[in-house]
């Protein structure tokens, strides 16, 4: 990425930089490549995982108070992202593993895979409800954060000059609206991914068109390291999705929910598309949002606004099949990326 001017805002060249033609990306397809070998190596891999989790005992355990229909997935294998999220980060590192960007980006990836995964395990495996504690998983998400943010501002100065979508012009912050911003990326996307993954195969879809996105305009941007994380991440999502389009035979966990957020929010910091997210991940901020009133609501007045948050579950609750509610949402967020694509094309 070129040096930024001091200046508050200027406008973006036509090609956003390195574009697609330019002879520094060659191999041009290797973004392709990667997110192809994700969804294959997910895909040879996931019949074995399956088996371990059974043997691990790693089996979901459902709340009576969630929607009735899903009393009947009580057993089902879960914390599948023990498969194909490290698939999808093993494809991005072999087709660039000199990336220190990269290197950064997998690092946020799969420490908040580590996270669901204590999270599952203390849930399904000890029977503990709560799984980890709160305050234990909100400091590995700081210091992750803080990981991703140092790293930004120290290799990459330049993410500081965000994209403002629909104007092709950047908007140069400091380091201190930087971090917030990084760290709001982080917590709203992680978070809203994992509350997203409420139903079969909805965040593996909606996930997939988020990140396929994404990489579609870091690639333009120029950089394929970012692109191939995307596109890596997108590919083995498909991939799962064999498994767990409903009815599913496993689920994500908070292994796989946690990690997918994380992808998507290292993705956007290091390549200033931060001001993307909300455009690319609508569901997901909805999904925060309904929750956050959900909550304040009950609180303030004793009342609940929604049958139950998040919104995919209210949906569930008044009547939307999950066979029908994963297409429709899927739909939205088809809808969402086109948005966010022609905000920065446009």
């Amino acid at each position: 990425m070129r040096p930024v001017p001091s200046v508050r805002l200027w406008r973006r060249p036509l090609r956003g930089g390195a574009g697609l033609t330019d002879p520094s990306l060659v191999p041009a397809l290797r973004p392709l490549l990667a997110g192809g070998a994700a969804f294959l190596l997910t895909f040879l891999v996931m019949p074995a995982c399956l088996r371990l989790l059974r043997a691990l005992r790693l089996q979901q355990v459902v709340r009576r108070q969630g929607p009735a229909a899903h009393l009947a997935k009580d057993g089902t294998p879960t914390a599948a992202g023990l498969a194909f999220v490290p698939a999808a980060c093993l494809a991005a590192w072999a087709a660039y593993p000199r990336s220190p960007t990269l290197l950064a980006a997998l690092v946020v990836t799969l420490g908040h895979a580590a996270l669901g995964f204590a999270d599952d395990y203390l849930k399904v495996v000890r029977r503990r409800p709560e799984g980890l504690k709160a305050r234990y998983k909100l400091i590995g998400q700081v210091l992750l954060t803080a990981w991703l943010v140092g790293f930004a501002l120290a290799v990459r100065p330049e993410v500081q000059a965000l994209l403002l979508p629909f104007t092709g012009l950047r908007w140069l912050i400091g380091p201190l609206a930087f971090t917030a911003l990084g760290a709001l990326a982080v917590l709203g996307a992680t978070n809203g991914c994992n509350f997203n993954d409420g139903a079969d195969g909805l965040l593996g879809s909606t996930g997939a068109v988020a990140l396929i996105a994404l990489g579609i305009i870091v690639w333009h941007l120029g950089d394929p390291s970012q692109a191939a994380l995307a596109l890596a991440m997108a590919g083995a999502l498909l991939a799962f999705l064999r498994w767990n389009w409903y009815p599913a035979r496993v689920f994500m966990g908070d292994t796989g929910s946690m990690a997918v957020g994380a992808a998507l929010a290292a993705i956007a910091v290091l390549s200033a598309t931060t001001l993307y997210l909300p455009l690319l991940g609508l569901l997901f901020l909805l999904e925060v949002l309904s929750v956050i009133v959900q909550v304040g609501s009950f609180r303030l007045t004793g009342r609940r606004v929604l049958r139950m948050a998040p919104l995919n579950h209210h949906l569930q609750l008044s009547g939307w099949r999950e066979g029908r509610l994963v297409p429709r949402l899927l739909v939205f967020a088809l809808a969402c990326a086109a948005v966010g694509l022609v905000a920065y094309l446009r």
